[in-house]
């Protein structure tokens, strides 16, 4: 009877409704995603003739059209390393920033420092663009990988301090007390107490930036102009006039761009759910 009861429980009709409207709306969001996958694998006369059917045979010369024609072998090479130098640097700053903050006192400058950080969030993109493209052709940097990295980077500084420190204050200071009593210095509570502790966070923070940088489409076309410096999605945007009668090869170039992220967050989702939980769980 108890199990008759928690089925019933389980499989409510609220329930069922909710797992429909899920199922639906995962229907609605991954149908783009595997319509792009089959379309990548026809030929265009295929695609124009039943663009929403099964291909016949794979195509996997599609990808090979755009890899090489398409040129995204550098762009590939491009985004991994804006995404590493970006990551390394702007999340280096801001654990280094949100520690200072929760445990350091700055006395009166301790607001105008904060609401200093926090202003990154009342900057769009948008107002940037122009005056980023003056400031790094002044210095050398325009259209280089570390123009986009240091830009990516500070970026993410404001959010990444927010919420790093946020978690750092729930950290118990007893940690850091007993780390003091053995003699440890400031920089070692740093290093081998408090980044330890913040290890699921970080690794939140860090899956988001990884997302975001190798998504990031706008900052990547107005600051680069050459194959140097260009990134996988402005390289799979200039597919539309490399290969602009094939458009079997740009779905594949969109699936070469799309997949990887793909892969790498679905390992990477149970990480995320921990670390934006662990704030609540410290202590």
């Amino acid at each position: 009877m108890t199990m008759r009861r928690r089925i019933k429980l389980r499989f409510s009709p609220w329930d069922l409704g909710a797992y429909g409207v899920l199922c639906f709306w995962a229907l609605v969001a991954g149908y783009p995603l595997v319509w792009m996958v089959l379309t990548a694998l026809k030929k265009d006369a295929e695609l124009y003739r039943a663009p929403f059917a099964l291909p016949q045979k794979p195509h996997w010369s599609n990808f090979v059209d755009a890899w090489v024609h398409g040129h995204l072998g550098p762009c590939v090479i491009n985004s991994v390393e804006v995404t590493v130098l970006s990551l390394v640097i702007g999340l280096g700053l801001s654990v280094a920033c949100a520690f200072a903050f929760s445990r350091l006192n700055f006395g009166p400058l301790q607001t105008f420092l904060w609401a200093y950080v926090m202003f990154g969030f009342l900057v769009p993109d948008s107002v940037r663009f122009f005056p980023l493209m003056v400031f790094f052709a002044k210095i050398g940097l325009f259209d280089s990988i570390w123009a986009l990295a240091l830009i990516y980077a500070a970026g993410g500084i404001p959010w990444n301090t927010f919420f790093l420190r946020a978690f750092m204050e729930r950290i118990p200071r007893d940690y850091e007390d007993a780390a003091v009593v053995d003699g440890a210095s400031i920089w070692q509570v740093f290093r081998h107490v408090i980044v330890p502790l913040s290890r699921a966070p970080l690794l939140t923070l860090a899956t988001f930036h990884v997302l975001g940088v190798w998504n990031e489409f706008l900052m990547a076309f107005f600051l680069t102009s050459s194959e140097s410096a260009r990134t996988l999605p402005v390289g799979v945007r200039m597919l539309t006039g490399a290969l602009a009668t094939n458009q079997t090869a740009i779905a594949a170039g969109l699936v070469i761009a799309v997949v990887p992220m793909a892969i790498f967050f679905i390992i990477l989702q149970k990480h995320i759910i921990k670390g934006l939980t662990a704030g609540s769980l410290v202590g």
